[in-house]
């Protein structure tokens, strides 16, 4: 007797090349500028108190 595996079938929209929403998941453009703007203002303030 041959045993037959049935997978369950993934939600093929989340999965759609065409939408480019499958993959994992990435900060937005404006997350990333606000932690770039916030190093900037840390790395600035110790430059300012080893003077």
């Amino acid at each position: 007797m041959e045993k037959i595996i049935v997978r369950s079938r993934r939600n093929p929209v989340a999965t759609a090349p065409i939408l480019r929403k499958g993959g994992m998941h990435q900060k937005s453009k404006t997350a990333e500028r606000n932690r770039v703007r916030s190093r900037l203002r840390q790395e600035s303030a110790e430059w300012r108190q080893s003077r």
